[in-house]
């Protein structure tokens, strides 16, 4: 059964602890969604984080060149 990525209690731990660890914020316009082999998130049609799933990983984050013009707050209120 193929759910929404953010009703895994897992996987939002990982974003929300890796997303606290670098100052990041996620908008509510973000977007979950399941890829191949993983998790994106997409904000404006944009990948920004992207996210490795078990068991060939641990939920590793990992930044797109998008990242810090939509997540990081400084950026995100001149977009």
């Amino acid at each position: 059964m193929v759910r929404n990525p953010e009703e895994n209690p897992e996987l939002m731990i990982a974003v929300n602890k890796y997303l606290i660890e670098r100052g990041l914020t996620l908008p509510d316009n973000a977007k979950f969604g399941y890829m191949i082999d993983g998790v994106y998130v997409d904000v404006n049609d944009n990948t920004v984080l992207t996210i490795g799933l078990p068991p060939v990983s641990n939920y590793p984050v990992r930044e797109t060149e998008h990242t810090s013009k939509y997540l990081r707050p400084h950026m995100a209120v001149a977009v």
